[in-house]
């Protein structure tokens, strides 16, 4: 009779307790694969969604509040402040380019983004290829009333070149939110940012001063952020240092906030890896004390086998091969499941958060594998071996 065949006939024989032990070792593997790839996934997505963005100008308030608005879409914006700190950037000479941003309205709840066409053309960090945002359908906006959608947008929304919308106040769309008078006309659409701009709709400066000029101070033109390529580093380091003690406006650095976001992140990331680690080995131990007890449970058949010829090896081997099986079903399981559960949660966080999180086999994988097999035939062998010596008399 095949080896396999009769590896077959054990697993049958204890169906409940095989399955749960596959399970339970498919469960901590898919555990262990999903908090791998989310931590590194997040933190490729995070530091990719701050790279448009080198340097940003701020009402005073949250670095933390003043980055999740601006470069992922999302809290409340700190303030807005006069738009004569963007005539003053531009006229530094530490500044290569400076577009500001407005924030206030939202159609459907996309995000409008008020800014000037200049946006089109600018570069941030690593972007020497190119600008940041191309239009990939239609033209950018050349006045007001005229709008250029992200590519999430055009794909939820449906709207196509021609279009026109109507925005309401606020950054969510509620039953008691405010419908603006004035509608938009779709005139272009943007090729994919991978990146929470992907939702983002932009407009003129304009347009949003227009849509809320019984709420600024005396009609005076207001931004909400500004982002400003530096031309050099050096130029970057005086330019912050030069508002280290503005009293109404900020200068940060985006991807040092995300690098803080990341660290307080990478603590919950640790608790997760060791939970995942107590769990597969917790289900290595269920693995070796299932295959133990089965050993155990089998005497009669070993007897049986080691009378009709099979030596201790055979029979040792055999068990092994069982032990293996086991293990190997949930590592496939679990490997399988862990994609599938990260592929999830990349999903939720790009509906939710705008954040675009990579795909791929890591390295890390292979090495728990690898580890998962190693202690998996520990835990097959030591038992096979042990009652592989035993004295068949006592069993027939």
């Amino acid at each position: 009779m095949s080896k396999w065949l009769l590896v077959r006939r054990l697993l049958a024989g204890r169906p409940l307790q095989n399955s749960i032990a596959v399970l339970v070792m498919a469960f901590s593997v898919a555990l262990a694969v999903c908090v791998l790839l989310v931590s590194s996934g997040l933190h490729d997505g995070l530091v990719q969604a701050a790279k448009p963005f080198p340097m940003l100008m701020g009402a005073k308030g949250s670095p933390n509040q003043l980055v999740l608005n601006s470069v992922f879409l999302k809290d409340q914006p700190v303030g807005n402040f006069s738009y004569d700190e963007v005539v003053k950037l531009r006229g530094n000479k530490n500044v290569s380019q400076a577009i500001p941003l407005g924030f206030g309205d939202n159609y459907r709840g996309f995000r409008l983004v008020g800014s000037e066409p200049k946006i089109f053309s600018f570069k941030g960090i690593g972007a020497g290829s190119g600008p940041w945002l191309h239009v990939g359908q239609g033209k950018i906006f050349s006045g007001k009333g005229q709008a250029v959608i992200g590519s999430e947008v055009a794909r939820l929304t449906g709207l196509k070149i021609g279009d026109r919308f109507v925005s309401v106040h606020g950054m969510i769309s509620t039953k008691s939110s405010r419908a603006h008078k004035e509608q938009y006309t779709v005139v272009g659409i943007l090729d994919k940012v991978h990146g929470p701009y992907d939702s983002a709709i932009f407009v003129s400066m304009e347009s949003i001063w227009e849509q809320h000029k019984q709420q600024q101070k005396g009609h005076e033109k207001e931004v909400t952020a500004v982002v400003i390529r530096p031309n050099s580093y050096g130029g970057a380091m005086q330019l912050a240092a030069s508002y280290g003690k503005n009293r109404d406006v900020q200068v940060i650095f985006p991807s040092k906030t995300v690098i803080q976001l990341f660290s307080i992140l990478g603590n919950v990331e640790k608790l997760l890896q060791f939970l995942s680690m107590a769990v597969l080995v917790l289900a290595l131990l269920i693995i070796g004390s299932s295959l133990y007890w089965f050993v155990l449970g089998s005497q009669r058949q070993q007897a049986v086998m080691r009378a009709l010829g099979a030596t201790v090896k055979q029979v040792t081997h055999l068990y092994f091969c069982l032990g293996m099986t086991l293990v190997g079903s949930g590592l496939v399981l679990g490997l399988v499941g862990g994609q599938g559960l990260y592929a999830l949660l990349a999903y939720v966080l790009r509906q939710y958060a705008g954040l675009v999180l990579g795909f791929g086999f890591l390295p890390a994988e292979g090495i728990l594998a690898l580890a998962v097999i190693i202690c998996g035939a520990l835990c097959s062998y030591i038992p096979a071996r042990m009652w592989g010596r035993h004295d068949i008399a006592d069993s027939l």
